[in-house]
């Protein structure tokens, strides 16, 4: 069981992460990023700019869970599991949130080359979560609701993502050949979290994931209508739509 100290700790610094993250987003989501007038250049015009309200939607899901999983904190747990997983995996949720108000600010103001960095770093940590902590493996199903889809499932889901979009926008990817090369990349979308969900039974990830590529199936057809990657989002979204049912009504 935790101690006093500990639980006084990761309260504190789990609040504080949130309302950071909040925060950063929502002054992005009011200011966005930068328009470069010079070369016409937008981040929404890459390959895997995906729909700002698909993207939206997601980030208020994740944030009513984090929400939760903050709330569910102060409660009292009988069996000592909830508290014990929740202070493992808690400086990990701290570090994503702090990492994605730190993203959110480097990006608002066109660095986009550090907020790639701050994005593999904090993508980095949600790989040591999942892989050290195993929150897919969490019982019972409320404990896993609770913990892993707010710290592990949806952060891993976003921050893959973002690696491609934030690359992209860095290296301004708007022509021919980039969006040939990411009519491969993006089948990548479904190689991992499809491994995830079959392997792991984590349908979680899965269904982040498939939300995620919506939203970029969405965005690319007012980006370029007549491309591939919007035909491949869509057709990959709902394989993992359907993995992750498969895998939430067996498992």
């Amino acid at each position: 069981m935790p101690s006093n100290e500990e639980l006084t700790t990761h309260k504190v610094a789990t609040i504080i992460s949130l309302v950071l993250s909040i925060w950063g987003n929502a002054k992005y989501a009011v200011s966005k990023s930068p328009f470069d007038p010079d070369s016409g250049f937008s981040p929404g015009d890459t390959p895997f700019s995906g729909s700002s309200i698909v993207t939206f939607v997601f980030w208020i899901i994740l944030y009513i869970l984090q929400i939760t999983y903050v709330f569910q904190i102060f409660l009292p747990d009988i069996d000592s599991g909830r508290l014990n997983t929740t202070v493992l995996v808690g400086w990990h949720f701290f570090i994503f949130n702090a990492g994605t108000y730190l993203w959110s600010v480097l990006f608002g103001s066109g660095h986009y080359f550090w907020s790639e960095v701050v994005v593999l770093i904090n993508f980095f940590n949600i790989l040591v979560l999942y892989f050290n902590h195993r929150t897919y493996s969490i019982k019972p199903l409320g404990n896993w609701l609770l913990i892993h889809l707010p710290t592990s499932a949806f952060p891993f889901s976003w921050l893959f993502y973002a690696i491609f979009w934030n690359g992209a926008v860095l290296f301004k990817s708007t022509g021919l050949a980039a969006r040939i090369i990411a009519n491969v990349i993006v089948w990548d979308f479904l190689l991992v979290p499809g491994f995830l969900v079959l392997v792991f039974g984590d349908w979680g990830i899965g269904i982040s994931s498939s939300i995620i590529t919506f939203g970029l199936g969405l965005g690319q057809i007012f980006t370029k209508v007549i491309a591939l990657q919007w035909i491949f989002s869509f057709v990959i979204s709902g394989i993992l739509l359907l993995l992750s049912v498969f895998a939430a009504v067996t498992g």
